[in-house]
């Protein structure tokens, strides 16, 4: 238990430390280049900061309340004789995180990455101190920030449903956002070399931003699986809609005209737009097959087939008595 506690708090203060580290150099660049107009820039990032400190203590004080009831709801129902279940098994900080990113992303991250490529990107040259490099570094910050985040704010046991659930969803939001850092490498090309035209260079900023906000869907998407629902039909093929119509298919088609059009040389993250553009065309598949994950009996929730059972108890409670007998009857049949 100490283990895991001092993980989550190194996990924690990692987080904060990597999100001042690529505030701290984003802001160096803007400076540099962009004079002091951009100091503005500063203050943007301690609001975020704040409001990510917000966030992990609201989290974890809203954690240790609902542990608290649903330990003794488990104890009640330990004395009642009714099968004992995990008093964590749907307790998570998971369901907050959305509010940090977005503010992350929307305060902070997209303004400057659209001031830096949009007005200078092409000037830094290959300098080993403030060059191209650095800000590389610096951008590959937002994957390591996700991962970090989403591993140290759930308690999922290794081997169990939801830690697969959890492993996939943030490995595909992990490899988009790498996949963002790496369109805007071309924009650090000067005029000189690649005339690309004004569209263009907006459309690469463009998708790469919006590639940015996309892990807001994901959060919510492990918020419900925290909480032991299923996602419905509609929220499946929105999220994998997203990623195919907004990534994949945008970035893939955008380097092909950089390779066709401009003789620029291919990624090998075109295969991966390739591949995740088939794999969530095949989850929009498996989404819309007939057998879907079970409505509560209150109609408000869905929830996976095998968890089921399991929330039969806690739904009854909400449905008229002949309406609950006849499902608690139905359950054992």
């Amino acid at each position: 238990m100490a283990c895991s506690i001092n993980l989550e708090v190194i996990g924690k203060l990692l987080c904060l430390i990597l999100l001042v580290l690529q505030g701290a150099i984003l802001d160096i660049y803007l400076i540099e280049h962009h004079d002091y107009k951009s100091l503005g820039f500063i203050a943007t990032d301690i609001v975020v900061v704040v409001i990510w400190i917000s966030v992990m203590f609201m989290a974890k004080r809203k954690f240790l309340s609902k542990l608290k009831r649903m330990r003794r709801k488990t104890e009640k129902e330990k004395t009642d004789g009714r099968p004992k279940r995990p008093a964590s098994d749907y307790a998570d900080e998971i369901p907050y995180l959305f509010i940090a990113w977005l503010a992350y992303v929307s305060i902070t991250l997209v303004p400057e990455v659209a001031v830096i490529f949009k007005r200078f990107a092409d000037e830094l040259g290959d300098a080993k101190v403030w060059g191209q490099n650095i800000l590389k570094i610096a951008l590959c910050i937002t994957p390591m920030l996700f991962l970090l985040m989403v591993n140290s704010h759930h308690d999922a046991r290794p081997n169990s449903e939801r830690r697969v659930c959890l492993d996939k969803i943030s490995a595909g939001v992990t490899l988009d956002l790498l996949d963002s850092i790496d369109i805007l490498e071309v924009l650090f090309l000067d005029d000189v070399e690649l005339s690309l035209p004004v569209s263009l260079e907006n459309a690469i900023i463009a998708f790469a931003c919006i590639n940015f906000f996309l892990p807001t869907l994901a959060l919510l998407q492990l918020s419900t699986i925290a909480k032991g629902q299923a996602n419905s039909t509609k929220a499946k093929v929105l999220y994998s809609v997203s990623y195919i119509c907004l990534v994949n298919v945008p970035l893939g088609v955008i380097r092909v005209l950089l390779w066709v059009n401009y003789s620029q040389d291919v990624s090998v993250f075109i295969g991966k737009n390739l591949i995740a553009s088939a794999i969530y065309m095949f989850d929009i598949y498996e989404s819309c097959r007939p057998q879907q994950p079970e409505q509560g009996p209150t109609g408000e929730n869905h929830f996976a087939l095998e968890k089921i059972d399991g929330h039969q108890t806690q739904c009854a409670s909400a449905l008229p008595e002949n309406n609950a007998s006849e499902m608690l009857v139905s359950t054992v049949a």
